[in-house]
């Protein structure tokens, strides 16, 4: 029966989904265009289709094609809003570029055709199969004159989607990770430091705020360990002054963005980044900073023991030839909503083919993001040993 599945594969269904999916746009907040297509494509299949409102034009997709029963439910989850770009959809020899392909639209045609091949090969299946397209999971928040629904992501759809219902014994998130196995990531918390100062200087002394934050890190990365995930503090953004008339406004918001580990309490790490900042006030005199939060999501871990961490690892071997690479610490970084489905008491991991804006393939020339047909093609066979 495995044989006769991976023969259904068809690498020109693959790139017809990938090119029907890029051309859509579905920035953070639009999102309802693309969970139509998905919806279209689920019922052609014959899955059981149902729509979660999240808010108005942000539905959820969530497609379920029913085993026989007396096996385990595997959820496939992959969130539909992308950071725009204004680049074409193009296929240049074995690569396809296109608008939040890689992060994530390619992981939907991975789902779409596995669940194809598994239907024309006739496989049984005792387990349920879910496909969840969700909205708002790029890391945005709404902030100072930064409002509406196109600043709302950071896992909502996701943690809708687990409120109202939606569960799984297991799940796969198909997110770019060079075919590298994702037990688990950090948790993130965004900060706006407002730093007040004389009006001569005041953008020099927010400088030495956001250089004394930075310096922070290293004590930060002592003080927190894991065995395999890397906590990080950078300095995202900067506002201040008032370019029609400088020298006036003698305040400055530096955007703070702290990488942390998992079950950390979020008042521990908001009082760490108060402490690094009184530091800096008792060196320099004319110098007041506050600290706010406008995003706090927590991370998880799973075992290596999980039957959904097992499993990918016997596929991944099987498919591939060679055992599965796990990623760097620093590559925990990168959130998903992993952590929101895994609150819910479901193992989550995070696999998928592409590199993109996450994992950088040092032979690409072109600034623009794109999948392949053969790693999405590999992605497919991988989910299909599943």
């Amino acid at each position: 029966m495995k044989e006769k599945v991976l023969e259904q594969l068809s690498r020109d269904r693959l790139i017809e989904l990938a090119k029907g999916l890029a051309g859509i746009v579905s920035i953070t907040g639009e999102e309802k265009p693309v969970a139509e297509y998905l919806g279209s494509e689920f019922e052609r299949l014959g899955m059981e289709v149902k729509y979660q409102d999240v808010e108005e034009e942000r539905p959820n997709v969530i497609a379920t094609l029913k085993g026989s029963g007396g096996g385990p439910a595997l959820m496939f989850c992959a969130h539909m809003d992308h950071f725009d770009t204004p680049h074409p959809t193009e296929v240049v020899g074995d690569r396809i570029y296109g608008r939040g392909l890689v992060n994530m639209k390619c992981a939907f045609p991975c789902y779409i055709v596995a669940v194809e091949m598994l239907k024309k090969a006739g496989a049984p299946l005792k387990g349920d199969i879910i496909i969840s397209g969700v909205v708002g999971e790029i890391e945005k928040a709404p902030v100072s004159r930064f409002s509406g629904k196109q600043y709302r992501g950071a896992g909502v759809g996701a943690r809708y989607m687990m409120d109202h219902g939606v569960t799984a014994d297991m799940c796969i998130i198909g997110e770019p990770t060079g075919l590298q196995l994702q037990i688990g990531n950090c948790g993130l918390m965004w900060a706006q430091v407002t730093v007040e100062g004389r009006a001569e200087n005041f953008v020099l002394q927010a400088g030495k705020v956001a250089q004394a934050i930075q310096d922070w890190e290293k004590e930060y990365q002592q003080k927190f360990k894991h065995p395999f995930m890397l906590p990080t503090v950078q300095i995202g953004a900067i506002e201040g002054g008032n370019p029609f008339k400088p020298g006036t406004q003698p305040a400055t918001n530096l955007y703070v963005i702290v990488k942390t580990l998992p079950g950390t309490p979020t008042m521990t790490i908001r009082r760490e980044l108060e402490a690094a900042c009184a530091k800096i006030e008792e060196r320099e005199k004319d110098i007041k900073t506050k600290v706010e939060l406008y995003l706090s999501t927590d991370g998880y871990e799973i075992s290596k023991e999980e039957l959904v961490v097992k499993v990918m690892e016997r596929a991944h071997q099987e498919v591939l030839g060679r055992p599965v690479d796990y990623p760097v610490p620093k590559r925990y970084g990168i959130t998903s909503d992993g952590a929101r489905i895994a609150a819910y008491g479901v193992p989550t991991i995070t696999y998928g083919p592409g590199f993109g804006t996450h994992l950088v393939d040092p032979t690409e020339p072109r600034v623009k993001e794109w999948d392949n047909p053969s790693g999405i093609r590999r992605g497919v066979g991988i989910q299909n040993m599943m």
